[in-house]
């Protein structure tokens, strides 16, 4: 595992996929709902695909400010997405052993920073590659829905706590989607 997707990528396709006679379920998401706390914001609005538009901004040269949109319709997972790795800060991981995180942290896992910069010898996979893992990131806390999610996601300086949070809202908030079920309406005709 190198701390991206890309490793379960080729494994399917190494094994392939086979078409199933069934509808997947979607969360149609019909009224925009938001959190912001800090500096921090999400929403999801309405929208006719899924989409995310991440921007995050970090205090470090090398981050900055960055933005990646991805549409399930137009952006190649596997070639945009899946081989963008996860990063930390040298000088934090001391404190996440301490606390018990990170233990099995590595730059061959990871990516790593310092003041200087990238501290992995090979550099990064995309110029933009700690923006793509936030939306890795995302797509993948969104999945834990159970169903895909039809909707517009505008996350900025978002992380798995504020992926969290706006699910939690969404499904405290029945009025704001519906739950599409293809089977239960060809079951019902």
């Amino acid at each position: 595992m190198d701390g991206s997707s890309f490793t379960f990528v080729s494994l399917i396709e190494q094994v392939g996929t086979i078409s199933q006679n069934d509808y997947r379920k979607v969360i149609k998401v019909v009224k925009p709902i938001e959190i912001e706390i800090e500096d921090k914001r999400i929403e999801i609005v309405p929208d006719d695909s899924f989409t995310i538009d991440c921007k995050i901004s970090f205090d470090n040269k090398v981050i900055g400010e960055q933005n990646f949109i991805f549409s399930e319709n137009q952006t190649c997972f596997e070639k945009d997405i899946s081989k963008a790795r996860t990063f930390g800060f040298i000088k934090d991981l001391d404190l996440l052993h301490k606390i018990g995180l990170g233990k099995g942290v590595s730059l061959e896992n990871s990516i790593g920073l310092d003041e200087e910069g990238v501290v992995n010898k090979d550099g990064l996979r995309y110029a933009d590659e700690f923006v793509r893992h936030k939306v890795l990131d995302c797509i993948g806390d969104l999945y834990l829905a159970g169903a895909r999610l039809q909707g517009r996601v505008k996350s900025f300086k978002g992380g798995h706590a504020m992926n969290n949070k706006i699910l939690r809202k969404l499904f405290s908030n029945p009025s704001a989607y519906v739950l599409i079920d293809p089977s239960k309406r060809l079951a019902a005709a």
